[in-house]
C-alpha cells in the first residue's frame, strides 16, 4: 500500500491525541490552545503538503534502512537497549543467538560479555555490517521462524525489536524456543502493541529519499503469553519502558511544529514491550 501522507494530518492527531489524554484531567485552558491550534493546522496550507508513503516486507525495508538504522535519535532503541541489557548482564555468558540482529547491536554487547554469539537476520546487508561490528561472531542470513541451528542449541537468545514485524507470532516464538535448551533465557523485545495501534509502525527514509514503513503487527500481552505457553516458555520478567520528554522530543516533525501538544500525547505511553522468558 502507499499513500501521500500529509504534515497536517499528523499534527492534527497528535493534537487529539493530547486531547483525549488529558480530557477530564486537563485544563480548559490547555484544550483550548489545542483547539486553537488544530483549526490554525487546518487554515494554513503550508501544513497541506504531503510525501508518498508506502509499506515494503521486512527483508526490503531493512536492506535500504541498513545504511542509516545506527543513526543516532531512534526513541525506540534508545528505551530498549537498557531494558534488555538489564536483564541479560545478570546472566552467565554462553552459546547465545542474536535473532534478527540487525547490524549487530545486541550482539557486540553480548560478545563483549563474554558470550559465544551466532547471529543471524534476513537481510544480507545488515548482517554485512554486523560483521564488522562483532569480530569473532558468525552471522548467517535466515529467518525467525527457520533458524539453522540444532534442538536446544542455545543457552540465551536475544530477539530485538523485530517479533511485531511477523504475522505469525506462535510459529515465530516456536522456532526460537526450539533451538533454545531447558533452562536458557529468551529475551525479546518489540514495539509495544499501543504504540503500534496509534498507527507507529518501523518509518525509514530508503536510499533514494523516500518515505517507507515495515509494518508492526499488533500482538497483545493475551497473544505473547499463548505463544510463550504453547512454546514452553515461563515468564520471568515483564518490562514496559515509557516515552519520556527526550523521547518525545526526537519525534522531530511533531516536536517541532506542537511541542506541547506533542509532549501531553506521548509523555508516559507505553512504548517498548521486553519479555525475559525460560524454557522448561
Amino acid at each position: 500500500m502507499a499513500r501521500h501522507v500529509r504534515l497536517r494530518e499528523l499534527l492534527v492527531g497528535v493534537e487529539g491525541l493530547a486531547l483525549l489524554r488529558h480530557l477530564y484531567d486537563g485544563t480548559d485552558e490547555d484544550a483550548d490552545r489545542r483547539l486553537a491550534e488544530v483549526r490554525a493546522l487546518l487554515d494554513d496550507d503550508a501544513f497541506s503538503s504531503g510525501e508518498l508513503t508506502s509499506e515494503v516486507d521486512a527483508q526490503t525495508g531493512y536492506t535500504s534502512w541498513s545504511s542509516s538504522y545506527d543513526e543516532p535519535g531512534n526513541p525506540i532503541i534508545a528505551l530498549e537497549e537498557p531494558a534488555v541489557r538489564s536483564i541479560v548482564d545478570l546472566l552467565p555468558a554462553g552459546r547465545a543467538l542474536d535473532a534478527a540482529c540487525g547490524t549487530g547491536r545486541h550482539a557486540r554487547h553480548l560478545a563483549e560479555s563474554g558470550h559465544d554469539i551466532v547471529g543471524i537476520d534476513l537481510t544480507a546487508e545488515m548482517l554485512k555490517r554486523a560483521r564488522g561490528a562483532v569480530a569473532g561472531a558468525l552471522f548467517v542470513q535466515a529467518d525467525l521462524v527457520d533458524i539453522p541451528a540444532d534442538r536446544g542449541r542455545f543457552e540465551l537468545i536475544v530477539c530485538g525489536l523485530a517479533l511485531a514485524h511477523v504475522a505469525d507470532l506462535d510459529r515465530a516464538v516456536g522456532e526460537l524456543a526450539r533451538v533454545l535448551r531447558s533452562g536458557g533465557h529468551l529475551v525479546m523485545s518489540v514495539l509495544h502493541p499501543f504504540q503500534a495501534l496509534l498507527g507507529w509502525h518501523a518509518p525509514f527514509e530508503d536510499e533514494h529519499g523516500r518515505r517507507r514503513f515495515v509494518r508492526e503487527h499488533t500482538h497483545f500481552h493475551a497473544d505473547y503469553l499463548a505463544a510463550f505457553r504453547s512454546a514452553g516458555l515461563h515468564v520471568r520478567l515483564c518490562i514496559e519502558p515509557e516515552l519520556g520528554a527526550a523521547e518525545v522530543a526526537s519525534k522531530r516533525r511533531a516536536f517541532r511544529h506542537v511541542p506541547d501538544a506533542a509532549l501531553a500525547a506521548y509523555v508516559g505511553l507505553p512504548a517498548v514491550l521486553v519479555w525475559d522468558t525460560v524454557k522448561a
